[in-house]
């Protein structure tokens, strides 16, 4: 019996050991900026405060645990901690002697707890004679909502050091006198809060009168149902210094008459972040709020450097309210996004001027999302809609310019202007001496948006100009030395390359990341991104690219490619070779998430590829690939392993592929010899037409169109049936018609000016009512500018069932230099269907010949 026990005790002490050994080696130490040293005790599963670490540790973390009681002298072993978090615990009980020997504590984190405090022992935090910081919100919540909660001001009275204090707010909330002994407390923070409006329930102005009148901060956020509060609630802290009520539904008019305290005082912060809600909305407080010179009494005197009043409400403002500071050059940083203010009508458009050339030291202006009402809108009248009753109501002598300017202050760092509604047609940044590094004029309707002074280019270091209509895009032709980062997704980039538009005219020789996402994009020349040789970092995704495109080869330092959200089905020989050289001597990263990659016998090769170099590709797990010959998605990373069951067929199909490729080749070789003799004046043709496209590329000629044609409408018919057929299906040309290829928006002059600038020849088809026609003249004399000008090659008449006498005057007095042709309106006219071919043959003689 005695030998069973003897056996017994010795298993259980090895099982104490390991489990000792296990508990000490769970954790790992470190050193922290203040060469403290750090035991990392957390996510380790403890239900207890571990006793064998090392003695000299200076900082505790045991977050994440399973610690639900802190006993008498738990941390009794570690007299140098200053640092203690036991956040996100089970803690529902801390004994009295739990934090005995802890006398150079300063930070304490018990937050995310289950503790509650009105049952916390009295002397609990006595030996933490030295604790600067408590934390311990977000614990157990109040159990009765209609009575009041007393906090346990004794056992707080004998933190005397204690600066920072976080703690949740319950609703009735009772401090009792015990917090007056908390003289050095300076911060304040409610991160939890219970309140709500029941029972008539709000913060009385003797809420906080038992704290210091030293208080420099007070955040009382993230309250998220209305509740109410007393005028002179924060009388009793005179020298607030950060006021954060961010989150926390009391509307902005109860938070700016609250602020009497403070006027003609200095304050770091003010923090008002959406305090008026939806759920708001009453006859004292309703959701849309309006800003009065009575509202701003207060606001307007504190000289202050950080308001936040960003989504607040604020729909509309009197004059001389809500940019009338009294201290606008103490202002570094100025939030106002997300409200409804109607920033386009003149008077208040005016003000904003007046206070950015007075706030000479902001740093950080947001004036984003923003929605307004067109001012002075035009009504019909209900009776009579055909008269207009818009006159008598007009503001007299009100001049809103089609052109916006901004003054920006040269201290200013921080722009933002995005998702912006306005009826000014472009703005125009001016800048002197300027300090701007970020600047984000995204998804607004302003036109030719952004355009600037040079200044403005000099220290910019992020530009986004997302979401800019493409008719309009612009960028300033100056040099941006320090850019680095260019966003510009949804910016219709693929309209300007249709209409053969440049967009990239800036220099930026320090870019490193581009964004183009978004811009339906299936190509883009080899020389997009010439003038920015350090690119590391493109994102082309959610585009219409079928594969890699080859100008990113030109690209020397790129690190990261983003093609997901493509249609890229393979990777071609070249672009593979490139991937393999580039990855070898440098990290690089490639992504096709979400394209149309095809696993097939044709890329076989390039799936065995990708499996030999998946480390070049995110995300690789996730790709998925159609097999052409079942017609479903599979995972990619099934597809390789399983290739014998994937591709068997490939082998078994081998000899009749090599079969038919002699058969087709055979065939082919005889076709061709036919198809060579059959058409080999037409091939001539083709092939001049080649070497004149080179040759016109060489010279720098690039025309859009082959003709542009100008007809009036009786010509309409004939165009469709006859002409079109002929030049566009038969021939494979392309002709402008301005019914078919004008864009809407565009404007017509200019549009066509364009249009028969980028066309090599001009095709009049001239009927006797062609001068009636709107345009007639106004094409005319614009083909004779272009002739002059040696940009186009021909002027081609057709003449449809018109004497000699009627031919316009204008074409007569330029037949020196005109190829005439007659065709009838009605091809039943014709006798002679020899002659008719003939006749096309000439006009598509002249199309192909200069």
């Amino acid at each position: 019996m005695e030998k069973k026990k003897t056996t017994y005790l010795f298993a259980l002490s090895i099982i104490i050991t390991v489990t000792c050994v296990e508990a000490v080696f769970s954790c790992t130490y470190s050193r922290n900026r203040k060469h403290y040293l750090v035991a990392h005790c957390e996510n380790q599963g403890f239900t207890s405060v571990p006793r064998n670490l090392s003695r000299d540790i200076q900082e505790l973390i045991l977050s994440n645990n399973l610690i639900n009681i802190l006993k008498n002298n738990s941390f009794i072993n570690y007299t140098n901690l200053e640092i203690l978090s036991l956040s996100k615990n089970k803690i529902s009980d801390i004994q009295e002697d739990a934090f005995a020997g802890l006398n150079s504590l300063k930070v304490l984190k018990v937050d995310d707890n289950l503790i509650n405090i009105t049952i916390l022992p009295e002397e609990v935090f006595r030996h933490l004679s030295n604790l600067i910081a408590l934390d311990i919100s977000r614990n157990k919540k109040q159990l009765q909502n209609s009575s009041t909660f007393m906090y346990p001001d004794a056992t707080f009275s004998t933190l005397e050091r204690l600066q920072n204090l976080s703690i949740d707010l319950y609703m009735f909330p009772k401090f009792g006198r015990g917090f007056i002994k908390l003289q050095n407390l300076t911060a304040l923070n409610f991160d939890k809060c219970y309140l709500r409006n029941i029972s008539e329930f709000r913060l009385w102005n003797s809420t906080f009168e038992n704290f210091t009148s030293n208080l420099k901060e007070l955040y009382i956020s993230g309250c998220r149902h209305f509740f109410q509060m007393e005028y002179g609630l924060l009388e009793h802290f005179p020298n607030l210094k950060i006021l954060d009520l961010s989150n926390s539904y009391v509307h902005l008019y109860q938070a700016l008459r609250i602020l009497h305290p403070f006027q003609y005082k200095n304050m770091s912060v003010i923090n008002f972040h959406h305090i008026t809600d939806k759920s708001i909305n009453g006859n004292e407080f309703p959701y849309s709020v309006v800003i009065t010179e009575e509202l701003m009494k207060y606001l307007k005197t504190i000289c202050i450097e950080s308001l936040d009043l960003s989504k607040t409400g604020i729909m509309d403002y009197q004059k001389n309210s809500l940019f009338s500071f009294e201290h606008p050059k103490c202002f570094k940083t100025f939030i106002l996004s997300a409200n409804r203010l109607p920033a386009t009508i003149a008077d208040h458009y005016f003000e904003v001027v007046i206070f950015m050339k007075l706030a000479a030291n902001m740093k950080v202006y947001d004036f984003s999302y923003i929605t307004t009402d067109y001012p002075n809108p035009i009504y019909l009248n209900v009776y009579h809609p055909e008269t207009l009753n818009h006159l008598e109501n007009r503001i007299p002598n009100v001049y809103l310019s089609p052109e916006v300017s901004i003054f920006l202050p040269p201290s200013l760092e921080f722009l933002r202007f995005t998702h912006i509604l306005s009826v000014f047609s472009s703005a125009f940044i001016i800048c002197a001496n300027t300090s701007l590094k970020y600047l984000d004029v995204s998804f607004g309707v302003y036109q030719n948006f952004p355009n600037g002074t040079n200044d403005c280019g000099k220290q910019l270091e992020y530009l986004d100009i997302s979401g800019s209509p493409e008719a309009i895009i612009t960028f300033p032709k100056i040099l941006l030395p320090k850019l680095a980062i260019l966003k510009m997704t949804h910016a219709r980039i693929d309209q300007l390359i249709l209409k053969g538009k440049q967009w990239m005219v800036f220099r930026a020789p320090n870019l490193r990341k581009i964004d183009m996402s978004f811009n339906n994009l299936w190509t883009l020349e080899e020389t997009a991104f010439v003038n920015q040789p350090n690119i590391t970092h493109l994102n082309m995704s959610n585009n219409l690219f079928r594969a890699i495109p080859t100008f990113v080869t030109k690209l020397h330092k790129l690190e990261y490619l983003d093609l997901s959200y493509n249609l890229i089905v393979s990777i071609n020989d070249t672009m593979r070779r490139w991937l393999n050289n580039v990855s070898s001597n440098r990290k690089f990263v490639l992504d096709l998430n979400n394209n149309d990659l095809v696993c097939s016998c044709d890329t076989l090769d390039f799936l065995l590829w990708m499996e030999k170099n998946k480390e070049i590709f995110y995300n690789r797990d996730n790709y998925t690939c159609t097999m052409t010959k079942e017609n479903r998605q599979v995972p990619l990373k099934e597809v390789i392993p399983n290739k014998k069951r994937y591709f068997s067929y490939c082998e078994k199909n081998m000899w009749l592929t090599y079969l038919g490729i002699s058969v087709a080749s055979a065939f082919g070789i005889f076709v061709a010899i036919f198809l060579l003799y059959s058409y080999r004046w037409k091939i001539i043709l083709y092939m001049y037409r080649k070497v004149r496209r080179v040759v016109e590329k060489n010279l720098h000629e690039n025309y859009m169109y082959d003709a542009y044609v100008s007809y009036e409408d009786r010509s309409v018919a004939w165009i469709q049936k006859f002409l079109l057929p002929k030049i566009e299906d038969e021939w494979g040309l392309k002709v402008y018609l301005h019914d078919r290829d004008l864009l809407p928006g565009d404007f017509t002059a200019n549009a066509k000016a364009e249009s028969i600038q980028q066309s090599r020849h001009f095709v009049f088809i001239i009927t006797e009512h062609f001068t009636e026609g709107k345009w007639g003249r106004f094409e005319i004399e614009r083909a004779v500018y272009e002739k002059c000008t040696t940009n186009l090659r021909k002027i081609i008449v057709i003449l449809q069932n018109i004497q000699v006498k009627d031919i316009p005057e204008e074409i007569v007095n330029i037949s020196n230099d005109v190829c005439f042709i007659e065709l009838p309106l009605d091809e039943n006219e014709i006798y002679d269907k020899r002659d008719s071919q003939s006749t096309w043959l000439k006009l598509k003689a002249l199309f192909y010949l200069n």
